[in-house]
Parts: C-alpha cells; sequence; structure tokens
C-alpha cells in the first residue's frame, strides 16, 4: 500500500493547488477568457511607458470565510465599545460589527457578499531578545508584534513574563494559525508594521487573500509571489450581478515620466501614517529598479494642503496622498474636481470615511494602494480606457 500513499498524495497536492490557485485569477484577469486584462501589454519595468496602480482586486463570493482581528470589528476597547461583546463571537448581523476603520470594511462585506466572519482570537505571543513575536501556523515565533499589543487591552499572561495571549487580536501578525486553521478565503486586518507585511506574504503564499485597510507597511510586500492577492486600502462594492464582493478593480495610470507630488512626514503618532505614500513609491523605484520623478512634501494630518499646493504650483497631475480627516479631503476633492486628469493614489485612508468617500465620488481618477503595479508599453488612451472601463465593468 505504501507505494500508492506518493501518487495520492501529489494528486491531493495539485487538487489543493487548482482550489486555491483560484485567487489568482483575482489579481488583473478578465473571468471570461482567463487572460490578463493587460494581455500583449505588459512589458519590463524598465521598458515600459506607464504605470498602472489599482487593476488588482479580490473578487469574493457569497458566504465566503472571512478571518478578522478582534480589535475595530468586533469590539473596540480603547474607545469603550462594544466591551462586553465576547471577543470570538462571529456577527450574525453587519449591526453588530464596530461602525468604524477595519469594522466599517467588514461590515461591507457581509452587506455585500453575506461572508462568514471568524475573529481570532486567544493567539500566543512570545518575546524574543526584547521583542514580542506572533506564530505562524507551526508555532514558530516569526512575525513582529508592537509591544502595546502585549498590554492589558489586549493581551492576557502566559505562563510567564515573556508570554502572553493576545485576546483582543491587532494585526495581520497574528492571524496566520487562525486564517490557515480556518481556510479563510480572505483575512481583513491592520497592515501598519513590518511583521504585519511578512504575515501577508506568508498567508499570500498559502493562498490566502488579505486586505489591510491601514496599509501603512503594504509596500513591503511589493514584487510577492504568492497566490493570494494582498491589497492595502482600495475600495469595496457589490459585484454588477449581486452575488458578492469586490475589492479593488478602480485602476489608475501613470505615465512613468510625470512627476508626482507624494507626501510624507517625519513625525511620530498620531502623524507617522502621513509616511505611507513616500513608503509606496520610493519601494516602487527600488523593487523594479527604475526610477521616478517624486517631488516629496512633508505634510501631516490636516495638511493635504501642502500637496495640492506644490501640485499646483508645479502642473502636476498625480499626487500620493493621505485622507483621514474632513479638513484632509476638502483640498483633495476641490484638486480632483478641478481637472479630470488629476489623479490620486490614496495610501492609509480607506479606514477612514473622509478618505473612503472619495474612491466613489472620484472613480475614474483615484485608488489606493496596490503592491502590483502593472508596467506597459506604450499604448493609445482609447484601448487604455477601453481596458480599465473592463476591469471597472465588475463592479460599475
Amino acid at each position: 500500500m505504501k507505494k500508492f500513499v506518493l501518487p495520492i498524495i501529489i494528486c491531493i497536492l495539485c487538487i489543493a493547488g487548482a482550489v486555491i490557485g483560484i485567487s489568482t485569477i483575482y489579481f488583473n484577469t478578465d473571468q471570461k477568457t482567463g487572460q490578463s486584462y493587460f494581455n500583449g501589454l505588459e512589458t519590463s519595468p524598465q521598458s515600459a511607458s506607464t504605470i498602472v496602480i489599482g487593476a488588482s482586486y479580490i473578487k469574493v463570493p457569497e458566504h465566503a470565510t472571512v478571518v478578522t482581528q478582534v480589535d475595530r470589528v468586533i469590539k473596540d476597547e480603547a474607545s469603550d465599545y462594544n466591551v462586553n461583546t465576547p471577543p470570538g463571537q462571529s456577527p450574525t448581523n453587519a449591526s453588530q460589527l464596530v461602525p468604524w476603520m477595519e469594522g466599517s470594511r467588514v461590515a461591507e462585506l457581509m452587506k455585500y457578499a453575506n461572508v462568514h466572519v471568524i475573529p481570532i482570537t486567544g493567539v500566543p505571543i512570545k518575546k524574543i531578545k526584547g521583542n514580542w513575536y506572533g506564530p505562524d501556523n507551526h508555532g514558530n515565533f516569526i512575525f513582529e508584534v508592537d509591544p502595546s499589543k502585549a498590554g492589558p487591552l489586549f493581551s492576557i499572561n502566559g505562563s510567564d513574563s515573556n508570554n502572553k495571549i493576545e485576546i483582543n487580536t491587532h494585526g495581520m501578525n497574528v492571524m496566520v494559525p487562525g486564517a490557515i486553521k480556518n481556510h479563510a478565503f480572505l483575512v481583513v486586518a491592520c497592515g501598519d508594521l513590518p511583521g504585519k507585511a511578512k504575515a501577508e506574504m506568508y498567508m499570500a503564499a498559502h493562498g490566502i487573500n488579505c486586505y489591510a485597510p491601514c496599509d501603512r507597511f503594504t509596500a513591503n510586500v511589493m514584487g510577492y509571489n504568492g497566490t493570494g492577492v494582498i491589497l492595502g486600502g482600495e475600495p469595496i462594492r457589490p459585484l454588477i450581478n449581486g452575488t458578492g464582493a469586490v475589492i479593488g478593480a478602480q485602476p489608475v495610470a501613470i505615465n512613468k515620466t510625470e512627476r508626482i507630488i507624494v507626501q510624507t512626514t517625519n513625525e511620530t503618532y498620531p502623524n507617522q501614517y502621513c509616511d505611507t505614500p513616500n513608503r509606496y513609491f520610493t519601494d516602487l523605484e527600488k523593487v523594479y529598479k527604475i526610477k521616478l520623478n517624486l517631488d516629496v512634501v512633508n505634510a501631516n494630518i490636516n495638511q493635504t494642503n501642502l500637496i495640492v499646493a506644490e501640485a499646483e504650483k508645479t502642473g502636476a497631475n498625480v499626487i500620493g496622498v493621505r485622507v483621514e480627516t474632513s479638513t484632509d479631503k476638502k483640498p483633495v476633492e476641490a484638486w480632483l474636481k478641478a481637472n479630470p486628469n488629476h489623479r490620486a493614489i490614496l495610501f492609509h485612508s480607506a479606514a477612514y470615511e473622509p478618505g473612503y468617500s472619495l474612491f466613489a465620488e472620484f472613480p475614474d481618477q483615484v485608488t489606493g494602494q496596490d503592491p502590483r503595479p502593472i508596467f506597459i508599453k506604450q499604448t493609445s488612451t482609447s484601448e487604455l480606457n477601453q481596458i480599465f472601463n473592463e476591469i471597472r465593468s465588475l463592479w460599475s
């Protein structure tokens, strides 16, 4: 009998690979033909004339299993919201979720796709040489965790001072064992640490899709090869035929030589997330070995007017910006309205309603953080618009 074991295992793995591989068609391929929307147009980053951001997407089927963090989805201890709700309680209705940040985005998935939400709780974290880590599915502690998450709002004591149990889980870095155990189709959690990005790549390698509305370090995954799709703060919409949801599928094109006004900051909390645009574009240069025309401007929360002012001064038509507040939104909104060729790539914005609303208000001019940019040859505007309309037709 033993001689039959290996062929059987190989067969099982092939079947599993085929199932996992389904998620690869959610990158940038036409569901009808199975071919890339950009078939025949893609080229090397060095040879490309145009970069497409936001064409990637995750098509979420009805009743899909969605694994989430507890914090800001099921309950929010820091904001005294749902404090008596058991952390591992799966919601039966979107109204039971925290109505902001990741909770709002998960609520959309429940509304559009009736997904089954499984919050992950009771995850061991371990201090090793002064740093805290979350585990992979084999019990190896390899995903660095913010030390604040070992504190009382999130964790309880473990066997000793170097071991804790994270109850109100927060971040991709503590999602791995639960996501794999529950055969998650999608994980929704915070992506604001390098350890969280590392966990996303690990899960993507296991065919699990990841969505991080808070995406400060999502650029760290750029160039990954997993079959799961990783997206930063992109919009969620109902599929056109009403049988699920789609995340992303909102492409924007940038000529490789045109000036991009890029927001950054050197400040600490709460302004540090304003460096997300600069992280993305500088990593894009490094990973793909290209040189972009970046004009980097320091601007903190409520200072997007500085980004817009630089765009107006230089005549730039593309900005990379973070929009958290209504004060952030107003200058960006006015600038987008002024010219249909003005485009904004939003970073660390999808968790906040002022930023998130821009995706719907300017569907042809705005997109979010897509760590799988597409590099294409010189092509006509009409051909590119036709492709973009085909992608947007998933939800429009």
